[in-house]
């Protein structure tokens, strides 16, 4: 596809014209006008170039003049778990970035020792849209709220879970050891960052009783949104070397 102007109209393939929120953009922000052409997503994998047939304060109606299925730069889904924090800014900073990288489900947990609860799920999505608009994305990640530790393992069943966490290996606590011990990159994998208070010893034994591994992500001492984004950069480019030339 072209470089164009990106758009996110999920019913696109049904309904020829953009939501009203995008029309407003496409005609107030970018000065469209009929006859300019346009990148339309759906946000489920479809890419399409559109020409606008009608532009008017609320509507802007297209042609679809090209259909193609967007394909991920990485191979199996790759699922982030993690705890907010306290300052919803760095919450939102990680899901924007997360959605730059490259990754397909987000779960926000409710560990013990989260320092939130309370998650404004339609402001997060907004800003994953954005996200996936500005890195030229064709797929919008889920987004899962406030769940438990214990639902997302049930979950994230199948999956190879992965536990960052920064306790030692004692009470039953297995050795942590670097991503690349444990994961092949094309597998399904979720990846848990714990809450700036760490999971629990508990919360951990749960995540070995479903197959979990507890990983490290280096000697630094990292914040949440640092260490979810070390974490997934990880998978990347462990599919990275292994794709590339020896």
């Amino acid at each position: 596809m072209r470089d164009l102007p990106l758009f996110y109209a999920p019913d696109i393939a049904t309904r020829q014209e953009l939501p009203e929120v995008e029309a407003g953009h496409c005609q107030r922000v970018l000065r469209a006008k009929e006859g300019d052409e346009i990148l339309i997503t759906d946000g489920r994998g479809m890419l399409y170039e559109a020409r606008l047939v009608e532009v008017s304060k609320r509507r802007c109606g297209v042609e679809l003049t090209k259909a193609e299925r967007w394909e991920k730069a990485w191979r199996g889904r790759i699922t982030l778990a993690v705890a907010p924090t306290k300052a919803i800014e760095r919450m939102e900073w990680l899901l924007e970035k997360a959605v730059e990288v490259g990754i397909d489900r987000i779960i926000l947990l409710k560990a013990k020792h989260s320092e939130r609860r309370h998650i404004n799920a339609e402001r997060l999505e907004r800003i994953m849209l954005s996200a996936m608009k500005q890195s030229q994305k064709a797929f919008l990640p889920e987004l899962i709220t406030e769940q438990a530790v214990a639902q997302a393992f049930e979950l994230c069943h199948g999956d190879r879970l992965l536990l960052a966490h920064c306790r030692r290996s004692e009470g039953g606590i297995q050795e942590r050891k670097l991503p690349n011990h444990y994961y092949r990159p094309s597998e399904d994998v979720t990846i848990f960052i714990g809450p700036e208070g760490d999971f629990t010893v508990e919360e951990i034994l749960q995540a070995q009783e479903h197959g979990g591994h507890g990983i490290s992500l280096g000697e630094s001492r990292l914040r949440t949104e640092t260490a979810a984004l070390v974490a997934l950069q990880w998978m990347h480019t462990l599919q990275l070397l292994e794709d590339s030339p020896q």
